[in-house]
């Protein structure tokens, strides 16, 4: 009976929100969104690293709840995509690795492309202020991401630390932050070469962590939190076009896997980073509010 009873509460529940001046309403729509972050310069003070935006999607629902007239609260819980297209370009090295796991480092020039897609469970507070048919909003949210992917290409061209001239290497990239491992590549390898002397594994695909380092922590953090601005557009009581500008405030990256594409230290050793890297997207919606 007591079972009976709270599930007939938790149905109820809804309706008597929003007869108490709640509702409810429906968006989805597309995101725009890159990473913000500082680029390493080569010697002659160039970039060598861009960000630029890529797509992706949003879907979600919400509840608001009017203070008066004119003036509410709103929040809601989105399935969210965000990344960036990345690109290399420049002077660069590459690690690679004998059949018994051994670091042959080498010297050349880079040109990578990557295209990253983190999805991200975001939960938005806002107040919004209702002008006729224009709303206006601004708060803060809360993301977590669920999972983090790159597609991409490798296209090097180098020499071992002896002047031995490497054959050209272009080399798909198929990355999953939280699943790959250390030295990871594809199932198969194309095939075996001579580099000082050594026979060297050339990987079919590489891994997000196939030349880093061996710390088992993985590249992105999982918590995101920001500020969010927006515009909304009532076509009728309740279907809205809206866009929304999102930037967040905490360092998507870790140190431990941020790591100098430009350079090695004069051991031969990978050169952290420490740079803070920002989400920045803008979302164009269309909605529904009932």
């Amino acid at each position: 009976m007591r079972n009976n009873i709270s599930l007939l509460i938790a149905l109820l529940l809804p309706f008597s929100m929003i007869a108490q001046g709640w509702s409810g309403g429906i968006r989805a729509g597309l995101n725009y969104s890159r990473i913000d972050g500082p680029s390493e310069i080569d010697p002659g003070g160039n970039n060598l690293e861009r960000n630029t935006f890529s797509s992706g999607f949003h879907i979600g629902g919400m509840i608001s709840r009017k203070l008066n007239s004119a003036v509410g609260l709103r929040g809601e819980i989105l399935y969210s995509q965000r990344g960036t297209d990345y690109q290399y370009q420049g002077d660069s090295y590459l690690r690679l690795f004998t059949e018994a796991g051994a670091v042959v480092n080498t010297r050349g020039t880079r040109y990578t492309t990557l295209r990253i897609t983190n999805t991200y469970l975001d939960l938005p507070l806002s107040v919004f202020l209702r002008l006729g048919r224009i709303e206006l909003s601004g708060g803060g949210y809360g993301s977590f991401m669920l999972s983090s992917r790159g597609v991409g290409e490798l296209n090097y061209n180098g020499k071992s630390t002896v002047g031995q001239t490497i054959e050209p290497l272009l080399v798909p990239l198929k990355y999953d932050y939280f699943k790959d491992q250390y030295q990871q590549t594809g199932v198969l390898n194309t095939k075996v070469i001579t580099v000082d002397n050594r026979r060297v594994v050339v990987p079919s695909t590489l891994g997000a962590y196939y030349d880093t380092r061996d710390t088992g922590v993985p590249l992105f953090n999982r918590i995101d939190a920001g500020l969010h601005a927006g515009l909304g557009i009532f076509m009728s009581q309740g279907l809205y076009l809206g866009a929304r500008i999102q930037k967040g405030f905490m360092d998507l990256t870790r140190a431990e896997q941020e790591l100098s594409l430009q350079n090695l230290d004069s051991a031969g050793k990978i050169i952290p980073r420490s740079d803070e890297d920002l989400n920045l997207s803008l979302q164009l919606s269309i909605g529904f509010s009932f």
